[in-house]
Parts: C-alpha cells; sequence; structure tokens
C-alpha cells in the first residue's frame, strides 16, 4: 500500500512539472515565430521556391528553429522574472547563477538553454547547405533572444524590449527565413511580412502595460515605463492600426492580393485588444494575440495565391 501511495504522488508530482514546464514554455505564444517564419518562406516561394523534398526539409527545420529560438527565450524570461508572478514551492533550494533558486528554476533555466542549443543545431545545417552569412543571422537571433530578460544583458530593462524583440522576430526572423532558399539579400521578405509583425511589438507593450504599475515601482526601465502610459497607448494604437492601414495601402499597390483584405474582419479583435491594453488589463495580452495569430493566418493563406 504504501509503494502504491508513493506511485500515485511520484506521478502527480511528474505531472504537475510536465504541466508548469509547459507553461513556461508559453505555447500560446509561438504563434510569433511561426507567423514570421512563415510569412519569409511564401516570400521565397513567391519568387520562385519551388516545394522538393530538399526545399521541404528546409521548411519544416526553419519553423522548428524559429519555435526553439523563441521558447527558448520565454523560458529564459520565466527563469528571470518568474518570481515576479508565482511561486512554486519546491523545497530545497541551490545557489544557480549567484542567487538562491529552486530546483524548478534550474530546470526551467537549462529547458531555455537547450531550446537555444536544439536552434543552434538546426543552424549549424542550414549553415551547411548554404553559406557563413547564415551564422551570422543565427547568431544574432540566439544571442538576442537570451538577452531580452537574460543577464548580464537585460536589454528590456533598458527601454530596448519592444524595439529589439520586432527587429528579431520581425525582419531578421523574416528574412532568416527566406535566405536558405534564395542566398541572396533582398528587402522583399521584409516589406511583404511588416503588416503582420507589427503586432509584434504591440504584443510587448500589451504585456509591459499590464505590468506597469509594478514595473514602475520597482524602477525597472521597460519602454512603457519610460515613455509614460499615454504614449504607450499612442504607441499601440500606431502599431495596431498602423497594421490595418498598412495593410490597405499594400492592397492598393500590388503587393498584397484583394483576398488580404479579410483581415479587416479581425478589427471587433484589435479593439477589444485596445481597449484592454489602455485600461490596463490583462486580457489585453490574449487578445493582441490573438488579433496577432488571426492577422497572420488571413494574410498567409492570401498569398499563397499566386
Amino acid at each position: 500500500m504504501p509503494i502504491k501511495i508513493s506511485l500515485i504522488k511520484d506521478k502527480q508530482y511528474y505531472q504537475k512539472l510536465i504541466k508548469d514546464l509547459w507553461i513556461a514554455f508559453r505555447p500560446r505564444s509561438l504563434t510569433l515565430a511561426i507567423g514570421s517564419t512563415t510569412l519569409g518562406m511564401i516570400a521565397a516561394y513567391r519568387e520562385g521556391m519551388v516545394l522538393n523534398t530538399e526545399n521541404l526539409i528546409k521548411i519544416i527545420l526553419i519553423t522548428i528553429a524559429g519555435i526553439f529560438a523563441q521558447g527558448g527565450a520565454n523560458l529564459i524570461n520565466d527563469y528571470f522574472e518568474g518570481s515576479f508572478r508565482y511561486y512554486r514551492p519546491s523545497g530545497r533550494k541551490v545557489t544557480f547563477l549567484g542567487a538562491e533558486r529552486t530546483y524548478f528554476d534550474v530546470f526551467v533555466f537549462l529547458w531555455g538553454m537547450a531550446c537555444f542549443g536544439g536552434a543552434a543545431l538546426i543552424g549549424l545545417y542550414l549553415i551547411y547547405v548554404t553559406n557563413i552569412q547564415m551564422l551570422y543571422i543565427g547568431l544574432i537571433g540566439v544571442v538576442g533572444a537570451y538577452a531580452y530578460t537574460g543577464e548580464p544583458f537585460v536589454y528590456k530593462r533598458h527601454g530596448l524590449g519592444v524595439p529589439i524583440s520586432f527587429l528579431l522576430m520581425g525582419p531578421l526572423m523574416l528574412y532568416g527565413a527566406y535566405f536558405p532558399f534564395t542566398l541572396t539579400f533582398s528587402w522583399y521578405p521584409i516589406l511583404l511580412g511588416l503588416p503582420p509583425t507589427l503586432f509584434i511589438p504591440a504584443l510587448m507593450i500589451s504585456n509591459e502595460m499590464r505590468d506597469f504599475t509594478r514595473d514602475k515601482r520597482l524602477s525597472l526601465g521597460t519602454l512603457s515605463v519610460r515613455m509614460g502610459s499615454q504614449w504607450s497607448k499612442i504607441v499601440y494604437r500606431i502599431l495596431v492600426f498602423g497594421a490595418f492601414g498598412l495593410t490597405a495601402l499594400y492592397i492598393l499597390t500590388g503587393i498584397y492580393p484583394w483576398l488580404s483584405a479579410l483581415v479587416f474582419m479581425t478589427l471587433p479583435i484589435a479593439l477589444k485588444a485596445h481597449k484592454c491594453v489602455t485600461h490596463f488589463e490583462g486580457l489585453g495580452i490574449p487578445y493582441t494575440n490573438n488579433l496577432h495569430w488571426t492577422f497572420n493566418l488571413i494574410i498567409i493563406l492570401t498569398l499563397l495565391v499566386r
């Protein structure tokens, strides 16, 4: 009987561990990486990329690498900032990277680094089948993903979280997903994916606005704290509604097909997200995330129609 009870407790412990690790991975946010890598590859497709076996392997690996890079950033963020939001009792603590941390925290950090390692391994293959330029793209992406909240960089606390996240998960990821198929530099993937990627910094601002009062009290120095709440609201509006305006311009100039006008069906989500963010409500984050992935999905599907 005691053995059976012990097995049940062990099972519950591991179930909770897996659940907490899954939460730390933030799977719903991974649409950011999936959206950007897919748009970059669609740019290559629209320029003549052939869907043969070799390119299908690249498509799968690039998508996985993007997920690993963002998942690693999420886990490292959870390691360095998770203690502000929730507490996981786990008994003994150990000294890790100069601080007292729980075993769970250490596991989160190591899993995050393993994700970066996975992205790096895929990067090595992509360098092998392309050229050295892929190395520079990958290095900037992985180092930048860690440095978002990872010590000793923590560029989020220097007001750089929003713009650098946009550059890394917008232009860099778009171009990084495009390059392995063309081996040439082009502004086309960045231009093509610009409207949907404007929701990336908008999502970062929605996150900062939710924590605005706490971050200001702790003097964390996020962009929203540095700009103030009013300017943060203005920037959020410019990003969100600017994405719709830019899409309309793209349709009129022929960059996007007329079918892309279907994105205007997501305006009600944009209005709900705007209301929540400007009132410092936590729902602003899921609404903005839903807006990002629905907007991206419509653009991706309509761009596949050449």
